[in-house]
């Protein structure tokens, strides 16, 4: 589907996904590739949203799991690069394996409360138990989350630990038998760890240490000093033999993590592939409790070119209404091949349903439920959106020619199956003009394979050929209350309803304008004009 970031961002499709929560790193990669899907994908974009909706009533039947399973998913660090890494030859550290481990710890979880779940979950999404690689990371079946390098990977390296531990509890017996002498001798009690720490004001003492033989100065401050025992030739022989044993463990180490690392490397691809159903189904749950915030419902895709929508809600412009304690009006529409129009006055809500109907098809052709009664549309090769002020500064455009400008490339796409919203068309010059240049491209957008939707001010340009949508506008006023603007918003109706006889453009904005306080004398004159 085509849409460029323009239309994209006066629709408020990045503010909609930002609605859009996966928890791991493995889901947030997926969102930022998401793009909507093509109209050869019909059966494809159909499963997404079957899915969508089994896992939105699962959430509502066993909302426990899901609380589970996202818990779970939570704990989830981006460790692809280091199993890719693996894969591709390069030897793992021990905080790499301990952090795979941990991974593989949390699939497992994962797997155990998927296999709770009321479904036949399709494989994209299945995170599998991978024994292989919890036997590998965890052989002598501790069921510690810790990663060791055990002794049961190489007999030479139990071996040498064997032997360090026995040369280490030597050197302890002969620094014990060394501490007690030197208490003895001092009749001083050393700590266990052979030391002892003297204040610098027992001057007698420190000089007496200093010319002991079998003490010596470890660490000293402004306020102590503190001794340790001398390694004796025995002790220093002992010691020597550790320090080149730890050596031999250190190399014996690196070999085993080595061939770990040769070994995960063959199971590397069943990690990955785990990450990528993680990642799936992370997004799959985030889409259904999307779908809940929003209160959505599945769209229907139908064959034919159309977009039916029942009380549709724009849900950016809804979100900031119920920050005001205001509540949104429910937009329907009822759209074919060919061109409808809406009218209305300003502040009547004909560009929030124009972009309404935009942003509802986007969303639909990105996979998610959309924020109305229900819907029911075609799938689209294009969404294309003229709105706003179009002035390019940049390339020295006026409004009006910025409006042309991207009314070219609008054109150049017509032929394609898509969608047109144009707001407020050839507003930027004048009247006349406008009125001609906008009676030309709709007679050219008829004969097109489009949806095309346009909000005008122009009398005239609804024929019989054309739906005409219009706000049904001020209702209940009393214009004796005027002053205050937020008397616009209470007594708005912002429904759409289809006009069937012929009518003119409706005139409210004199209305508008007696409510906020324009000066009666003003209006009364316009209302003359008017009249002639």
């Amino acid at each position: 589907m085509e849409i460029n970031e323009r239309t994209a961002n006066l629709l408020d499709i990045e503010k909609v996904l930002e609605g859009l929560s996966p928890i791991t790193p493995y889901g947030l990669k997926l969102k930022s590739l998401m793009v909507p899907f093509e109209k050869k994908q019909k059966a494809e974009l159909q499963k997404e949203l079957d899915r969508i909706e089994k896992i939105k009533e699962l959430i509502d039947t066993q909302r426990v799991l899901f609380v589970e399973i996202r818990t779970h998913m939570r704990n989830i660090k981006d460790l692809k690069k280091s199993v890719e890494n693996c894969i591709s030859g390069v030897v793992l550290s021990s905080v790499e394996f301990f952090e795979i481990k941990n991974l593989v710890g949390i699939m497992r979880s994962i797997s155990e409360s998927q296999s709770g779940l009321h479904w036949n979950i399709p494989e994209k999404y299945k995170i599998r138990v991978l024994e292989e690689v919890e036997k590998l990371l965890d052989p002598d079946d501790t069921g510690l989350k810790t990663f060791y390098i055990y002794d049961s990977y190489s007999k030479n390296l139990k071996e040498i630990r064997e032997r360090k531990a026995k040369i280490e509890k030597n050197l302890e017996l002969l620094k014990i038998s060394k501490r007690k002498e030197i208490e003895k001798e001092t009749n001083l009690e050393l700590r266990t760890t052979g030391d002892i720490t003297i204040s610098r004001k027992e001057t007698t003492l420190i000089k007496k240490l200093l010319d002991y033989p079998k003490l010596v100065i470890s660490s000293e401050t402004y306020i102590n000093i503190t001794f340790k025992i001398r390694p004796d030739e025995d002790m220093a022989v002992l010691m020597k033999e550790i320090e080149e044993i730890k050596e031999t463990e250190v190399l014996e180490e690196m070999k085993i993590l080595e061939d770990l690392s040769k070994k995960l490397a063959y199971l590397g691809r069943d990690i990955i592939d785990n990450m990528d159903s993680i990642g799936q189904f992370d997004l799959l749950i985030a889409k259904a409790y999307l779908a809940n915030a929003l209160n959505g419902v599945k769209p229907i895709i139908s064959e034919n070119t159309k977009c039916i929508i029942k009380n549709g809600r724009h849900p950016v412009v809804e979100k900031g209404l119920r920050k005001k304690g205001k509540t949104f009006t429910p937009i329907s529409v009822d759209l074919d091949m060919g061109v409808a129009i809406i009218t209305g006055a300003n502040m009547g809500g004909k560009t929030v349903s124009l972009k309404m109907v935009g942003l509802l098809m986007l969303m639909m052709q990105y996979g998610l439920f959309v924020p109305a009664e229900n819907m029911e549309s075609s799938l689209l090769d294009f969404i294309f959106i003229s709105a706003g002020d179009e002035q390019s500064l940049d390339s020295g455009l006026s409004t009006f020619g910025s409006e042309m400008k991207s009314m070219k490339e609008m054109l150049y796409m017509s032929d394609m199956q898509g969608m047109i919203l144009i707001d407020e068309l050839a507003r930027g010059t004048n009247p006349r003009e406008g009125f001609a240049i906008s009676a030309g491209i709709i007679n050219y957008l008829m004969k097109k394979p489009c949806i095309t939707l346009i909000t005008t001010h122009f009398d005239g340009l609804v024929k019989e050929s054309i739906k005409h949508l219009q706000v049904k506008g001020l209702r209940n006023v009393d214009y004796e209350k005027v002053g205050s603007p937020e008397i616009i918003s209470e007594h708005m109706d912002y429904t759409l309803i289809e006009i069937k006889e012929e009518a003119k453009v409706p005139k409210d904005a004199i209305n508008i304008s007696r409510l906020i306080g324009i000066p009666e004398e003003i209006l009364d004159e316009a209302e003359r004009i008017m009249d002639t």
